[in-house]
């Protein structure tokens, strides 16, 4: 794999990150406060910092590939800083994306339960740090801290309702109900809130460009522009600094279930 590799146009986004400053391109003992998701946050003092000086850090500039699909998968992942584009290439070159992940989240967790290639690519939106580690030294780590393997299975757990919940929104007649299934994953999956008219909302930020959610909700952009144009002047959204604030849940909701009553 090419160091510097980027994107093809399809899956190059705009809205980059600021970079985080002061990161050198690779270091070792990295410090574990970015293993915050749900499932590593409960793991013992020892188990956390056993992991941490096992891992290393890496830098990826806009759009670089941290692996490619068929790849061997050899490491297993955690997003330091920024977010990471996971997408797959159809037989026929088409490119769906389904997941754009935040700090602390893991990803390429499939060298760890078994020998093989990965089935997806990922990449880095904007300049973003990553933490990585030997798919073998997690496992000999899984051994003397087993809630490191049960940890994982969990996450890997929640991935796949995840991707079951992605095949059924993909299967959605409409580009509008498939498009709303996308816009309350993605909040949910980012777990990004504001403040908006003194209630708190979730919110997609500008990182996520109107390419990735035609990738995700299998629709082309201006259609997708279309479409949040026309939820904005309903209110069920606000477009602010380029990120789009969920104002009005159910009325997305309500999108995918009126289409399963046709």
């Amino acid at each position: 794999m090419t160091p510097n590799a980027t994107l093809p146009s399809t899956l190059a986004g705009a809205g980059l990150l600021e970079p985080p400053a002061g990161l050198p391109g690779a270091a070792r003992g990295e410090p574990s406060a970015f293993l915050d998701s749900r499932e590593f946050a409960g793991i013992s003092a020892a188990a956390r910092l056993s992991l941490a000086q096992a891992l290393s850090r890496r830098t990826c500039g806009p759009n670089e590939f941290i692996y490619l699909q068929d790849d061997d998968a050899d490491y297993l992942y955690f997003v330091r800083s920024g977010h990471v584009r996971l997408s797959y290439l159809l037989e026929d070159g088409s490119p769906i994306l389904f997941g754009i992940l935040p700090p602390g989240e893991s990803f390429g967790e499939v060298g760890v339960f078994e020998a093989g290639t990965h089935c997806d690519m990922a990449t880095a939106i904007g300049n973003v740090t990553i933490a990585s580690i030997p798919a073998r030294t997690f496992r000999a780590l899984g051994q003397r801290y087993p809630e490191l393997e049960a940890a994982l299975g969990r996450v890997v757990a929640r991935r796949y309702r995840a991707y079951v919940g992605l095949t059924r929104s993909l299967g959605l007649k409409t580009l509008q109900a498939r498009l709303s299934q996308t816009l309350l994953r993605l909040a949910d999956g980012l777990g990004t809130r504001t403040t908006h008219r003194g209630r708190e909302v979730p919110y997609i930020g500008a990182f996520v460009t109107q390419t990735d959610l035609g990738l995700m909700a299998r629709g082309a952009r201006g259609n997708v522009n279309r479409a949040i144009k026309t939820w904005e002047r309903a209110g069920w959204l606000v477009i602010q600094d380029r990120c789009i604030l969920i104002v009005n849940r159910p009325q997305l909701e309500a999108l995918a279930i009126e289409e399963g009553l046709r």
